[in-house]
């Protein structure tokens, strides 16, 4: 099995953000290489908290590369800022010891409430709305010096959009996404002074919402509050970053030809025990890497993104009699085929029932187990980072609950209110079992490490008539 991986980075950028041409974006990229357990940390606010972005590119990383035996932490913290990263920098994050850091900053740091609807934008509005953004350049210039300090390879991801343009029932706080299209042109401008990759989100979501809206103004790639987005635009972060820094080619392809019983391809795969006869074909096969599993509630994907080339999983047999074969995979019937379209090639990734996909499934199943775990280990980095920055009492929980709800009733009419008196619950629930949290995530990513390596299956062309 191979200890690395080169991957290539193919990003083809949709705009030329404000002051950066697409030249220049493209100097920025450079391939990343991947390692036997390397851990790869995603900082950011509260899209990646959420972390279903990363959870699906988990799944991804997990089948592509399943000798890699990859660690993936959740570094986000809803609401942060770059002051915030640099405030938990060397407990949050150094102390995991990461290869790689995505970076994605800017919806927060932009200070949303400085372009709220109905605002009187006087001259010292203007002033702190460039403030706010000089002091975005500063920290995050900041936190990637930090990074590659303590060498760990940045990889940035510009902004996500907020959604001035959907026709929906919230209120819209104008001037934002113009103030993130500066953030992202920070962002490219960081990517090419450091030569480090760039995942260009910020002009592929507004191109996603641009064209989706011209045919359905009420559409929106990111959530109804405009900010947040949901499965779909997780998905679509997770596939722009496997397109744009990752190896995103074909998972295999398998070439026979009956009439001479041989062996014409096997891309990214072993095949043996070869034998063709009169009416059967039958030959087993490993893959190197599991097809990219995709869940049932992400199927809505296919209506608004580009199709993926990710998982072609292409079977050709050519020389076969004229007539139909039945291809049994193991014990699963996938499909009837005729001659011709063996000869010219059929796609497997097309069908859901391949024993290699289910298992892929199963994959993904133990990333969101992982996923969910993380995301109770990340309310207790919420609340202590954030809520309980500035707390100097006892180190129990009665001094923190009356700290909390103090805190609490002062944001009392504040929109979070409801949110954080949730979060602040859900803290003294899970803080005691913290360190059986921890020692749960483990488990369960030496559980994917080994439902991820692939296996021997038995293709059997059976001729029907």
């Amino acid at each position: 099995m191979r200890n690395s991986k080169r991957v290539i980075k193919r990003d083809s950028s949709l705009f030329l953000v404000l002051f950066i041409g697409l030249a220049f974006a493209l100097q920025g990229q450079k391939n990343i290489t991947l390692h036997a357990k390397d851990k790869i940390s995603f900082i950011g606010s509260g899209i990646t908290q959420d972390g279903r972005y990363h959870m699906i590119l988990q799944s991804y990383l997990t089948t592509r590369y399943p000798d890699l035996a990859l660690e993936v932490y959740n570094n986000g913290i809803s609401g942060d800022v770059a002051d915030g990263v640099l405030y938990r920098f060397e407990k949050d994050i150094l102390a995991l010891k990461p290869d790689y850091a995505f970076l994605m900053l800017g919806m927060n740091d932009i200070q949303r409430q400085l372009y709220a609807e109905g605002i009187d934008v006087t001259q010292e509005t203007l002033n702190k709305r460039e403030e706010a953004l000089a002091h975005y350049y500063q920290q995050t210039t900041h936190i990637v010096a930090l990074l590659k300090e303590h060498d760990i390879k940045p990889i940035f991801l510009t902004p996500t959009i907020y959604d001035q343009t959907a026709k929906i029932d919230q209120v819209n706080d104008v001037g934002c996404n113009e103030a993130l299209a500066k953030c992202a042109a920070h962002i490219r401008m960081l990517a090419l002074e450091n030569k480090a990759p760039l995942v260009n989100f910020y002009d592929y979501l507004n191109e996603i919402n641009h064209t989706a809206q011209q045919k359905d103004s009420t559409y929106t790639i990111v959530g109804p509050d405009r900010i947040h987005p949901g499965d779909l635009g997780h998905f679509a972060m997770a596939t722009k970053i496997i397109t744009s820094v990752l190896d995103s080619g074909k998972l295999s392809a398998i070439q026979i030809n009956a009439a001479s019983n041989k062996i014409e391809l096997a891309t990214n795969c072993s095949i043996s025990k070869l034998v063709s006869k009169r009416k059967n074909i039958k030959f087993d096969v490993i893959q190197e890497a599991l097809p990219f599993p995709i869940a049932d509630r992400f199927k809505e994907q296919e209506t608004i993104l580009a199709p993926l080339a990710i998982n072609e999983e292409t079977l050709t047999v050519k020389g076969l009699k004229q007539g139909n074969y039945q291809l049994h995979i193991d014990s699963f019937m996938i499909g009837e085929f005729s001659a011709t379209s063996l000869a010219s090639g059929i796609d497997l990734s097309v069908y859901k029932n391949t024993p290699q996909y289910l298992q892929a499934l199963e994959v993904f199943k133990l990333c969101e187990a992982y996923h969910k775990i993380y995301g109770r280990l990340r309310i207790i980095a919420l609340i202590e980072y954030k809520n309980l920055k500035d707390y100097t009492g006892p180190d129990t929980t009665e001094g923190k609950r009356i700290y909390l709800d103090q805190e609490l009733e002062k944001q009392r009419e504040k929109s979070w209110h409801s949110y954080l008196v949730k979060m602040c619950n859900a803290y003294f629930e899970e803080k005691p079992n913290e360190k059986a949290l921890w020692k749960q995530l483990t488990t369960i990513r030496n559980h994917i490490q080994d439902k991820s390596q692939s296996k021997t299956h038995t293709y059997l062309l059976h001729k029907t008539k």
